[in-house]
């Protein structure tokens, strides 16, 4: 097994040097930004041209503003702060679910984004039992499966050399963890990627990983099955339902709801 350093080594180069996925980069100034009690309007306008498709996707949402200035004008003043952070989210959808190898059994990459986007939206839904904000708990749901995305690219590099995933899990959750805090992740967002291989009883906040494991188990089932009326949950880890303290109508029913309502990814956050 490689050591972990190595590959946040990797993992960071992939991220800030290559730059693979640049919505990614700008995603923790966008929170910085979001928690300043008073941005200014050069840090908008900063922030959305240091990113060209995230500054398209504004102005083709914001209709009338003519000049970056006007556009940040907007954002600050009108549509808000979430607003930008939304739009970055969606942006950074469109380029961070691939699969360079294609070795992952059974998933494509538009499954790992469907897969992602519900998850992420289903976690939301439950973020009132959880001690995390929902939009905190909207990004670990989707940053859940980026591991795999991780395993196939050390793979790729020569970093990892074994095409089983289930053999080096925990190190590329504790790497992509450490890599994502070196970006400027908020520290639960890595806290959480951490402990998301761990045993439930060994995590910080065992109701959170409970419901993204069991709202991943259901999606798991879906794509194998076809299904998406989750009548039958056998399937699922007593043990994590357990720990969250819901019945499984309170955790099927609203995955039933996000499935319903997605749209291929392009909906909001």
């Amino acid at each position: 097994m490689k050591q972990v350093s190595t590959l946040v080594s990797e993992l960071n180069n992939l991220f800030q040097y290559k730059q693979q996925f640049p919505a990614l980069l700008i995603l923790p100034r966008m929170q910085e930004l979001i928690g300043n009690e008073d941005p200014t309007l050069g840090q908008v306008v900063r922030l959305c041209k240091s990113n060209s498709v995230l500054y398209e996707k504004l102005t083709h949402s914001i209709k009338g503003a003519r000049n970056e200035r006007e556009l940040a004008q907007e954002i600050l003043f009108k549509k808000g702060m979430n607003y930008l952070l939304s739009v970055g989210i969606r942006t950074m959808n469109q380029e961070i679910f691939v699969l360079p190898l294609g070795i992952t059994a059974g998933l494509t990459e538009f499954m790992l984004k469907r897969r992602s986007i519900i998850l992420a939206r289903y976690v939301k839904l439950l973020a009132s039992d959880s001690s995390l904000s929902p939009d905190e708990a909207y990004l670990c749901g989707l940053f859940y499966n980026f591991r795999l995305v991780c395993f196939e690219f050390l793979l790729q590099s020569g970093k990892l050399y074994s095409d089983e995933f289930d053999t080096e899990e925990q190190n590329i959750s504790v790497s992509l963890s450490d890599a994502f805090s070196l970006l400027g992740f908020n520290p639960v967002i890595c806290n959480f990627l951490k402990n998301s291989s761990e045993n439930i009883y060994s995590t910080e906040n065992p109701f959170l990983h409970a419901v993204i494991r069991i709202g991943n188990q259901l999606l798991v089932q879906s794509d194998k099955t076809g299904r998406s009326t989750f009548r039958n949950t056998s399937f699922l880890d007593p043990e994590l339902v357990g720990v969250t303290g819901l019945t499984l109508r309170q955790l099927t029913e609203p995955m039933k709801e996000v499935v319903k309502d997605f749209k291929g990814g392009t909906e909001r956050q």
